[in-house]
């Protein structure tokens, strides 16, 4: 099976599994690269249940559907493990593609992120309190997507949307700079996520919807289940 057959396998998995608390394709990538350069490992044990949501593991038709659905998942979470592997780093975030609007919604990807860092808080502040600078500006940074992508964010609109713009980029270089302080690599010298946490300013509240709020169509889904999946 091909990279791009697992990741739709994955797809039709998590979408016909998981509940309105579960995750989709990018939320799930994005779950497991926050779980794989976190300072404390996290047992799939742990991990496996917030994937399928509040209503807690599925029921599976068979054993062997079981053990196919926990490959596709396990199979993912090792491909990014693998790719965040030194010296070489291979990383690369799965992104949604608005075909329509042209847009990369780069959001989904930081919920899933975040919501990893909420399973070890502790081990997050860990980095920010440290001496490396572009660790810690990397964990600044990335809560500082997550309150763009809730609509949560006091920064000025033009901060917020010069952030939009380069969000897919900075996703990658955040991860790389948190894995390499996680696997003890040395940092580069001005990391991306630095410089544009820097760049910011003066407060200023964002008006777009959350990803976990209600969908302004009136559907009584969240949005990033209903027009912000489109």
């Amino acid at each position: 099976m091909s990279d791009d057959d697992r990741l739709a396998a994955l797809d039709t998995l998590l979408l016909s599994l998981t509940d309105e608390d579960g995750m989709m394709l990018s939320e799930f990538d994005g779950f497991c690269a926050g779980l794989i350069v976190c300072p404390k490992m996290i047992p799939p044990s742990e991990w496996l249940p917030v994937v399928w949501g509040s209503r807690g593991i599925p029921e599976f038709g068979s054993d062997d559907a079981l053990q196919d659905a926990l490959d596709l998942v396990m199979g993912h979470y090792n491909g990014v493990a693998q790719s965040l592997m030194p010296p070489e780093f291979e990383y690369g975030p799965v992104l949604e593609h608005d075909a329509r609007t042209d847009e990369t919604i780069w959001e989904i990807w930081v919920s899933g992120f975040e919501r990893a860092m909420s399973l070890r808080p502790d081990a997050w502040e860990q980095i920010v309190e440290s001496e490396d600078e572009e660790a810690a500006a990397s964990v600044t940074m990335m809560l500082t997507l997550h309150g763009i992508a809730e609509g949560e964010s006091d920064l000025p609109e033009g901060s917020i949307e010069d952030l939009r713009s380069k969000a897919p980029d900075l996703i990658t270089d955040i991860v790389i700079a948190l894995n390499r302080w996680t696997k003890g690599v040395p940092q580069s010298a001005s990391s991306p996520a630095e410089a544009a946490l820097f760049s910011s300013s003066a407060p200023a509240r964002s008006n777009k919807v959350g990803r976990n709020e209600p969908c302004p169509c009136g559907s009584g889904r969240k949005y990033k289940r209903c027009c912000g999946a489109n």
